[in-house]
């Protein structure tokens, strides 16, 4: 980039990027690619950034869709059809990994977002905020890395893990994805794929290394899905190698079956860092799944006794309590309960054992245990932001964890997340377009819909009819045969 080419005998002190922050000349480049045949495709990546169009054509590439990528990111229409117009693409460049395949280059490839293009590189100062030389440095784990610098930053600046999907490109979540993909960050794609649990749109847009929230809306996909669940049980290995990430989709995998009444899975063998502590919700498993559960691991019978209280399976939970000491997790449950027997036969057991019952008052636990699970009522505000972003958990909302998991069922930040995205899909475009050039807004709460709703509302011309007997025996007559 400053133009001058050092010796560089090996792969090892030869660098992948060479077009950021800077750009060479063009006679830089061809001489570069002369010395250093092994290197041409650097330069040509070089040339979609430059618009050195014709020093791109002497190099002879296959067509790699990661170039092209970087063509259009660059504005380079002429290298971005040359290689997008071509009947096969290649993957020879792989950001992920900042490896180049020239002896055995993926054939049949499309744009499918897998490039760190240079406008990604940039590192933005906030607005407002002037760095000065005493200000601590941050990095980031991040799935690419291709300056090797790991996005080593002020900690003030944020990181790559902040994503965002331009409202213009918002129609990819609810349409057919196109062959190739238009110049994004996928990364809030692949999140509500995994969500939604869509095997074929998170199989093919999923990157190397799970994203940031990627794990919780795996989690969250398995419990609901179980095509996804099983799907990934083929293949956990795969898209999650680190054990702390694999061992939490596993529970999660398991308790989709255990909710489904399979337990083929599980015997004295299972491991029990793979069985969920939670596995009665969305759906509660069979009383006779879950004496079945209980037979064969004795040491989740506590958990199986709450999937009981919450099930409100009387017999099951009367010959569990009889060998079980009550704890605080039983007791929240049977609070809950609209059945006071529960909280009835907890208090007897408890005071028969001499136990001090205490309600539990942990925003994890009131998730997992109550009945209201995905989003807490009322505490928060309808958003409808302008475009969507995916920023990290900084956990603020359950401060009393020291050890965070990389990914739980519930979170209120996805949840919260989530909610302004689904919001965001749902609303008409000339909704969004009539934030202007605000960051997004409150939902109905704006000086105009208060100043609204305190007069009478308006009478439609086509109202609701609702089950009314009048309404019944006319609609009766219908179904006459």
């Amino acid at each position: 980039m400053s133009n001058i080419i050092p010796e560089m005998p090996t792969d090892a002190v030869t660098p992948y990027c060479i077009w950021y922050p800077d750009v060479a000349t063009k006679e830089t480049y061809r001489e570069l690619s002369w010395q250093y045949p092994r290197m041409r495709y650097q330069v040509g990546r070089a040339c979609a950034v430059a618009g050195y169009n014709k020093l791109f054509d002497e190099l002879q590439l296959l067509p790699d869709v990661s170039i092209a990528e970087e063509a259009e990111d660059n504005n380079n229409a002429y290298i971005r059809d040359a290689i997008i117009s071509k009947p096969v693409r290649y993957a020879v460049m792989n950001d992920y990994t900042r490896t180049i395949d020239i002896d055995k280059p993926r054939a049949g490839a499309c744009l499918k977002g897998d490039t760190a293009v240079r406008s990604s590189l940039e590192k933005k100062r906030p607005h407002g905020h002037d760095t000065e030389e005493c200000d601590f440095l941050r990095y980031s784990s991040h799935y690419f890395d291709i300056q090797k610098d790991r996005h080593i930053r002020p900690k003030h600046w944020r990181g790559p893990e902040y994503t965002l999907l331009q409202s213009r490109y918002a129609d990819l979540i609810y349409k057919p994805l196109p062959r190739d993909l238009p110049p994004i960050n996928k990364d809030i794609l692949i999140i509500i794929a995994a969500w939604d649990g869509n095997i074929d749109r998170y199989s093919r847009l999923r990157r190397p290394q799970p994203v940031e929230n990627e794990i919780s809306a795996v989690i969250r996909g398995a419990y609901h899905h179980t095509p996804f669940a099983r799907w990934l049980e083929t293949c956990l290995e795969d898209p999650f190698p680190e054990k702390s990430e694999s061992v939490l989709v596993r529970q999660a995998i398991n308790a989709r079956f255990i909710m489904n009444n399979d337990l083929s899975r599980i015997d004295r063998f299972t491991h029990g860092d793979s069985l969920p502590e939670f596995f009665w919700w969305p759906h509660c498993p069979h009383p006779i799944t879950l004496r079945e559960f209980a037979w064969r691991r004795p040491d989740v019978k506590h958990q199986i006794a709450v999937a009981c209280i919450a099930g409100e399976y009387r017999e099951l939970s009367d010959e569990l309590a009889v060998n079980l000491t009550p704890t605080a997790d039983m007791w929240e449950v049977a609070q809950q309960c609209p059945d006071e027997y529960y909280r009835e036969q907890v208090k007897k057991y408890a005071d028969a054992q001499g136990v001090t019952l205490y309600r539990i008052f942990s925003s994890g636990s009131d998730r997992y245990l109550g009945r209201i699970k995905e989003m807490y009522r009322t505490s928060y505000l309808m958003h409808l932001p302008k475009e969507l972003h995916n920023s990290p958990d900084e956990h603020d909302k359950d401060w009393e964890e020291w050890d965070h998991p990389a990914g739980e069922l519930f979170n209120y930040h996805m949840d919260s997340q989530i909610a302004d995205w689904q919001t965001f899909i749902s609303a008409k475009n000339d909704a969004i377009e009539s934030l202007g050039n605000t960051y997004g807004c409150f939902y109905h709460l704006s000086a105009d819909d208060l100043r609204r709703r305190s007069e009478p509302g308006p009478e439609p011309p086509f109202p609701k009819k609702f089950g009314s007997d009048e309404d019944n025996t006319e609609q009766d007559d219908i179904y006459t045969w």
